[in-house]
């Protein structure tokens, strides 16, 4: 497929922009969201081995637990875009954050499969409703300044990610257990809520109703990329460490390093991602992304040391970090399309990946083993670099977003 008109700069056309008090400190303050909940995932994920071991749980029943987060956050997803645009996106970024503090130090209790499913449903409900939010404040603030900011933001979660990984490594060696960890960073989290209920941009955008009609073919095309690219990146966050820890027989603090090396290399993509853009081309980046990624995790798989591992999932994060902003760009900047809707529906087919391969991967690997099911995130990538130059094409344009309807 053939994209449209002229290669992004990075910039926004010239257009009416808000007058906005203290847009410094709303800038600073989404971002921080995107770094707390960036961080909540790391220090999760790399210790999931922990709370299968702590559960009794085998790769597949891990897997379906997994798969209640998944359904709890798409539940919700819909709920929180009502209320964000009820009460607006800030009030409702911090409940959910803080709701999300009340129900972590439940995953250090879980000791069977129903209750580490409880509460992984309700850590998927909260985890999904802030994603919403604050994705809809950030949008937000980017309108009202004078340049864009959602790639950077998404960076900022992959750096939270890190360091949540970081933290993780850092409570193993300091002897906290799973409980201590936890109830400490749920402390962080409920202070952090009461921060950006008063810090963040008081966005509200009332809602226009659910669109619900079937996406055109050209937007299926670009959900089938970011579909292969989340499904890998949420393969890699919930599996990684078991990897390290059943097949490399890492020690706990490897397996950290390993999810902390591809979110470092995920925000570091990112963070140059628009540069990159400019000067390659997006479907060649793309093309590029995948290819790279492809192999940093065909060698974490072939190669049964930790220190290659390691470097293979860095190198999957770098590969990885511009296919979901760049896709987004994509799906907005269709001709004949609002950007809106565009941007939703590819969002859409993204979280389904994010959301379905965690416990896909998890049901294969009680069948066929942990590293044949990777395999299949080394397949889909292959097949996204095949297809994602004539999917994306190069040049691609930004629309300028439209003004949020009410800035009390």
């Amino acid at each position: 497929m053939s994209s449209a008109a002229a290669a992004p700069s990075g910039r926004r056309a010239p257009g009416r922009q808000l007058e906005v008090p203290h847009l410094g400190r709303a800038r600073l303050a989404v971002a921080y969201s995107f770094l707390v909940h960036g961080v909540m995932f790391g220090a999760w994920a790399s210790r999931i081995p922990a709370v299968q071991k702590q559960a009794g749980l085998d790769t597949t029943h891990l897997g379906f637990a997994l798969l209640a987060a998944s359904a709890g956050a798409v539940l919700a997803m819909s709920f929180a875009g009502v209320l964000a645009g009820r009460f607006g996106s800030r009030a409702v970024t911090a409940a959910m954050l803080l709701g999300y503090a009340l129900i972590v130090p439940t995953l250090a209790l879980a000791s069977s499969f129903i209750t580490l499913t409880g509460a992984l449903l309700a850590v998927g409900a909260f985890q999904g409703s802030m994603d919403v939010a604050m994705n809809a404040n950030g949008l937000a603030v980017e309108q009202a300044g004078t340049r864009p900011i959602i790639s950077r933001l998404h960076g900022t979660w992959s750096i939270g990610s890190f360091l949540g990984a970081f933290a993780t490594i850092a409570a193993v060696t300091a002897g906290l257990s799973l409980l201590a960890q936890f109830c400490l960073l749920a402390a962080w989290m409920a202070v952090s809520a009461a921060v950006l209920a008063r810090l963040m941009l008081p966005h509200r955008q009332p809602a226009e109703g659910p669109t619900l009609r079937r996406p055109p073919r050209r937007l299926l095309a670009l959900g089938f990329l970011i579909f292969c690219g989340m499904l890998a990146e949420g393969s890699v966050g919930d599996w990684s460490g078991v990897y390290m820890r059943t097949s490399v027989l890492s020690t706990q603090q490897e397996a950290a390093l390993a999810l902390g090396a591809f979110s470092a290399a995920m925000a570091v993509s990112r963070l140059v991602g628009d540069r990159l853009t400019e000067l390659l081309g997006a479907g060649r980046l793309v093309t590029l992304g995948a290819v790279l990624g492809a192999a940093g995790l065909g060698m974490a798989l072939a190669l049964h040391m930790a220190v290659p591992a390691i470097a293979g999932f860095a190198l999957l994060g770098l590969g990885l970090g511009a296919i979901v902003p760049i896709t987004l760009r994509a799906g907005g900047s269709q001709p004949g399309i609002p950007s809106g809707f565009g941007i939703a529906a590819v969002s859409t087919m993204g979280y389904a990946g994010m959301l379905t391969g965690p416990p896909l991967i998890g049901s294969v690997a009680g069948v066929a083993g942990l590293r044949l099911a990777l395999a299949i995130v080394v397949a889909l990538l292959a097949v996204l670099a095949a297809t994602a130059g004539r999917a994306v094409g190069t040049p691609v344009t930004i629309p300028e977003p439209a003004v949020p309807t009410e800035l009390p």
